[in-house]
């Protein structure tokens, strides 16, 4: 992470890293739906769907640890602006 030059900076960057986590958000359901679409109604992945899904539970590993670094970014971000002009002595 970058250490910000002032609030404005602060703020703005982390208004960009909540994006960064709504945009991991979208992706994450997107192959919640796929996932859905392998089976048969409720039923379970069939045999020749299992590498697909496979494929697709890895890809919602690697969204889900970018979306927690980002989320962890803009809370950091956050800290800072909620701080203010405060500085410790």
């Amino acid at each position: 992470m970058t250490p910000p030059n002032d609030l404005e900076d602060a703020h703005i960057m982390m208004c960009c890293h909540q994006q960064s986590v709504d945009d991991f958000q979208m992706q994450i359901d997107m192959i919640d739906i796929e996932i859905n679409m392998l089976s048969e109604e409720g039923c379970e992945v069939p045999i020749y769907q299992e590498a697909k899904l496979d494929e697709l539970e890895e890809r919602k590993l690697k969204l889900l640890s970018g979306k927690r670094f980002h989320q962890n970014a803009r809370h950091a971000y956050w800290y800072v602006t909620a701080r203010g002009n405060k500085t410790t002595k």
